[in-house]
């Protein structure tokens, strides 16, 4: 976040703290001055005075540089004007800006059915977004558990691999078509209740056309919900 608007949001917040000031600084008395000094008098001091342009500091800073201390505004001054010349006020080092980067993930194909752009669109259908993920920003990591050319078509091998695993999503090719079944839940089955109740889960029927792209033909939600073999 850029320092002009954490400074803009402190202004805001003392403002409120001090229902009886008017929206223009320049209407306000010296007692209203002192009002909002005195509610933001423990953020001040945080903010990076120093980091902030020319142009934030005449549009943002300027017409409320009475609740800062007389010396800091003279420095800010000179430090635009006369860079080289030096200030005595206190100058915060810049902020420390954390980027979230996605976790590393396996070039390998994780599945015989979907691939990276069908596992984002399935995504896309679990966070109910109107715009579908792409493969780069696809916020999860789908997991190989149970692949049936590998694990077998059994209801065993599902137990056996796929239950109480939470966020669990099916897909089943139709042998000699390209229509695709397949569901998700995000608690998971458990075999020894053979039931669940999830208010997230639901169940889609695909068909591939002429593009690679998937499409979702029906979806349904369901409060409880049984999977049968």
């Amino acid at each position: 976040m850029k320092e002009v608007k954490i400074w803009n949001y402190i202004i805001e917040w003392g403002i409120t703290q001090n229902p009886d000031l008017s929206s223009n600084p320049e209407d306000w008395s010296n007692e209203n001055i002192l009002a909002l000094k005195s509610s933001s008098k423990n953020c001040l001091p945080l903010i990076r005075y120093f980091q902030m342009s020319g142009d934030d500091i005449y549009d943002h800073i300027q017409p409320y540089k009475k609740i800062l201390e007389t010396n800091l505004w003279k420095d800010l001054v000179k430090r635009h004007m006369t860079p080289d010349r030096p200030i005595s006020s206190v100058v915060l080092p810049p902020r420390v800006i954390l980027t979230q980067e996605l976790p590393h993930r396996s070039t390998e194909p994780f599945s015989n059915v979907i691939n990276e752009e069908h596992a984002a669109e399935n995504a896309s259908w679990i966070d109910k977004k109107a715009d579908t993920y792409s493969m780069t920003n696809n916020p999860y990591e789908f997991k190989l558990l149970l692949r049936g050319s590998r694990d077998g078509f059994t209801r065993d091998s599902f137990w056996n691999l796929c239950n109480k695993q939470k966020n669990l999503v099916i897909v089943i090719k139709v042998k000699d078509t390209d229509e695709n079944l397949g569901g998700y839940n995000p608690v998971g089955w458990d075999k020894a209740l053979n039931d669940c109740k999830s208010c997230g889960e639901f169940y889609f029927f695909i068909e591939k056309w002429r593009s690679p792209k998937f499409y979702l033909k029906s979806c349904k939600k369901y409060k409880r919900s049984a999977l049968l073999f």
